[in-house]
């Protein structure tokens, strides 16, 4: 199994795309985590979530958290008419600035994963970031634990936030042009060694 055969999912926050973020999440927990794995107890539905900015709807929306997925019904329909595996939805009410309410949006769950991120695979690059300035390392390539993959179309590295999607999923979704989604190779993802 090889990592260019996966890509990171995200939103591809753009300024004018609405954004939402959410009203009341219990203190002292990490619920957005909680949410992102499917880990329910003690936590009540729908959440809330309250437009903070942008005006325009996509097929993915923005929540302020790298753990919060919001999709629309057409994104929500595409995965369960294609038989995409690895996810399911929770009950979200989102309000706009003006007090009206929007339908047809699902929070994401990721059920999906496989074992912890392996840094040590990783090439090093240097490189400079800005002009004139100081080589800096940073690891190329995204090596997530495939070996203890579940062989969901949408996972989770153990312990992260990261929604990972297979190449067909990834096909799947862009042929179906899915709005506000950005997907990156594993293999081309680049950060910065501390």
């Amino acid at each position: 199994m090889n990592i260019n055969n996966f890509f990171t999912l995200h939103s591809r926050s753009v300024s004018k795309t609405f954004t939402a973020h959410p009203v009341k999440l219990l203190p002292g927990r990490s619920v957005t985590n909680d949410l992102f794995v499917g880990k329910y107890e003690a936590i009540e539905f729908p959440i809330v979530f309250k437009q903070v900015s942008g005006a325009k709807l996509e097929d993915m929306l923005d929540t302020g958290t790298v753990a919060l997925h919001l999709i629309s019904k057409k994104f929500r329909e595409l995965l369960e008419q294609t038989g995409l595996t690895g996810w399911k939805t929770f009950e979200i009410k989102i309000v706009g600035k003006s007090g009206i309410e929007l339908n047809d949006y699902y929070g994401l769950t990721i059920t999906g994963h496989c074992g912890k991120i392996d840094e040590s695979k990783s090439e090093i690059i240097r490189k400079q970031c800005v002009p004139n300035g100081p080589l800096a390392e940073y690891r190329k390539g995204l090596y997530v634990g495939l070996d203890e993959w579940d062989g969901s179309d949408l996972f989770c590295p153990d312990g992260t936030s990261f929604l990972i999607t297979t190449k067909k999923a990834t096909d799947i979704i862009k042929a179906n042009k899915i709005s506000n989604v950005e997907f990156k190779n594993l293999a081309d993802i680049e950060s910065m060694v501390y």
